[in-house]
């Protein structure tokens, strides 16, 4: 009983594994990055919500909502995305951006049902979408755990912080996807640590990085 038990559990991991990558255009050593980050919340019960800006498919999502909506402390995991493709980009984000503008269409109710499948409490999930200006005002999200941007855009990534960087408790986690991929990314997190006189080290992860806020 207790061999069919754990292969019914290799085979509920494979599933959802599989799940992930393939609603993500995050890699493996990402992915694996911000399972430890999830973890580590419930290892060291650090409290407060987790927010994802930047959606797409809802592959991180499902990663993030595996532990955040069954952990025994009252989170609710927040979802951001415009969905309706990439928003404009600017001069701080390089020629090779344009291209990407309006590309990477999603849906809200495409990720609820991703993540119905993987098991998620959806009691205890708030998808949001439409443009981060016109939905971060809507919102009051006092206390974050995690805050995960995967917004590649200067002014999408700069918004992000501006509004949820002062609810990030002590010892939250903050990632940045896309800080070593878009020029605009990393000038605005660089910006933003020199505004904010911060000297947390970041923490490359392949093109993502992320810190500890004290």
């Amino acid at each position: 009983m207790t061999f069919l038990r754990n292969i019914r559990s290799r085979l509920a991991e494979q599933r959802f594994a599989s799940a992930v990558r393939r609603n993500t255009m995050v890699g493996p050593d990402r992915i694996q990055s911000l399972a430890n980050l999830a973890q580590r919340l419930e290892d060291e019960q650090i409290p407060g919500d987790v927010v994802e800006c930047g959606v797409h498919k809802g592959g991180t999502a499902a990663l993030l909502a595996r532990t955040a909506t069954h952990s025994r402390l009252p989170r609710t995991l927040w979802l951001f995305d415009v969905f309706s493709g990439m928003p404009p980009s600017t001069a701080a984000d390089g020629p090779k951006a344009t291209p990407w503008v309006g590309n990477l269409k999603s849906s809200a109710p495409r990720v609820e049902r991703l993540l119905h499948r993987t098991g998620a409490d959806l009691s205890r999930v708030r998808i949001v979408p439409g443009l981060f200006q016109d939905t971060f005002p809507t919102v009051r999200i006092p206390q974050i755990a995690l805050l995960n941007i995967d917004a590649d855009w200067y002014e999408s990534v700069k918004l992000c912080l501006d509004t949820f960087y002062d609810s990030v408790v002590p010892r939250g986690f903050i990632s940045i996807d896309d800080y070593g991929a878009w020029p605009g990314c990393r000038l605005a997190v660089d910006e933003f640590f020199q505004s904010r006189s911060l000297t947390y080290p970041l923490h490359a992860v392949g093109e993502a990085s992320w810190f500890q806020k004290s």
